[in-house]
């Protein structure tokens, strides 16, 4: 539901933003608001997971939400726009990182990329009808209406939550203390710990790789290719719904596909051919900006663009999820979401400066290379994390069990 209402304002909002006259350089502070918000949310989720329970943060999110969304079309100007897509990016973050964070604490190994992807597959789901539906009623009854709605079924289905949803954080209640004295040294809780961890070259590595990742997607909701289908092509609303509902009805079954190859075959098995599919794609749409190429190319180009970046999403957060410590889970989250979010927050201001000074063709050759790169360090250099996230698992039950029996 969340995601059905999220996709009714995708097609609307590059419209509304373009409504208020600005060029495309202001109409990207949008998105950048977006992940702004997003940004400046994550290490304070992450520090309060830790300190107060996964629960509250995760609950908190959709409210804030609806709130946001539904003053999103009533600004009355473009800088009070700019502050409550900044408040909806903040909302996001906390439910993005809640439900992460609640699947890292309770799911094996061999099945945690089956619970995040198929989380994604049913989100896709969600989105399937909602472009076409919130381009229809922007188009014909008003640009408010779809965000309006989305408030609404926000709220409507995040009250039953409170008393569906459990706290799921480790050593938490009247037995924190005794845990955490049965914890090895290195366990413990504290910021000391994570730094360290966050300081060795694997790490290092796999956040460099996520930065790049986030960057080759050149913003949230793919930003960079509804603003170049509005600003270079004139797309209206209901066209961007239309285009939108069929890329999703293609990507729908990709990520249930992609979470059971993960869990089955290892992670890069699936992360490497997916970004350079999708980097492939994004060579494809760079020539329509380069060549004089027919309107029905650019409409496919858009579809498989939206569709090859479907088989990316999420498989990130299963690779940080293998490699996240077993304590301070909510620490790690908090460095390591920032960083993914600083990339998200660059990445609709760096495609937007190279396609206005240099040319939209430029710009998408410049997402290719970016996904180029995540191919190789994921395959040259982070290797199987899924193995060692097993033996990291068999390890701290073998501690747990010397534990019990002494």
């Amino acid at each position: 539901m969340l995601a059905l209402g999220q996709s009714m304002i995708a097609p609307v909002l590059p419209n509304l933003t373009k409504s208020y006259g600005v060029g495309l350089s202001e109409a990207s502070l949008v998105f950048v608001a977006y992940g702004a918000g997003a940004l400046l949310a994550t290490f304070p989720a992450g520090y309060l997971m830790d300190k107060i329970g996964r629960r509250p943060v995760l609950l908190a999110g959709p409210v804030l939400e609806a709130v946001g969304q539904f003053m999103t079309p009533f600004s009355h100007s473009y800088p009070e726009l700019l502050f409550w897509r900044f408040v909806v990016g903040a909302a996001g973050q906390l439910w993005q990182q809640g439900r992460l964070i609640v699947i890292a604490d309770t799911a094996p190994v061999n099945q945690r990329a089956r619970q995040m992807q198929w989380m994604t597959g049913m989100m896709r789901a969600g989105q399937l009808l909602g472009p076409s539906m919130g381009g229809f009623l922007a188009e014909y009854l008003g640009y408010w209406l779809p965000f309006a709605i989305h408030a609404a079924m926000t709220l409507l289905v995040v009250l039953p939550s409170f008393s569906l949803i459990k706290e799921s954080a480790p050593n938490r209640g009247a037995q924190k203390q005794d845990a955490q004295k049965q914890e090895a040294p290195a366990e413990r809780e504290g910021w000391r710990p994570v730094i360290a961890y966050l300081l060795t070259f694997q790490i290092l590595v796999f956040l460099v790789i996520q930065v790049l990742a986030q960057l080759s997607r050149g913003g949230q909701d793919q930003g960079s290719l509804v603003l170049y289908a509005v600003y270079a092509y004139g797309m209206r609303p209901g066209e961007l719904g239309l285009l939108n509902t069929i890329a999703i009805a293609f990507g729908i079954p990709v990520p249930f596909i992609t979470g059971y190859l993960m869990d089955r075959f290892g992670r890069r098995a699936v992360i490497a051919p997916g970004f350079a599919s999708y980097g492939i794609s994004l060579v494809i749409m760079s020539l329509t900006a380069f060549l004089p190429l027919p309107m029905s190319f650019f409409l496919a180009s858009y579809v498989l663009v939206q569709a090859t970046a479907g088989t990316t999403g999420g498989t990130m957060q299963v690779l940080g999820t293998d490699l996240s410590p077993t304590s301070n889970k909510g620490r790690f989250f908090a460095i390591w979401r920032m960083l993914a979010q600083a990339g998200a927050l660059a990445a609709p201001v760096a495609y937007a400066y190279i396609a206005e000074h240099v040319s939209y063709g430029v710009g998408f050759l410049y997402l290719a290379a970016c996904s180029s790169v995540v191919v190789i360090g994921v395959t040259r250099v982070l290797g199987n994390t899924m193995a060692r996230a097993d033996q990291a698992e068999r390890e701290r039950a073998g501690r747990k069990q010397t534990v019990s029996v002494a």
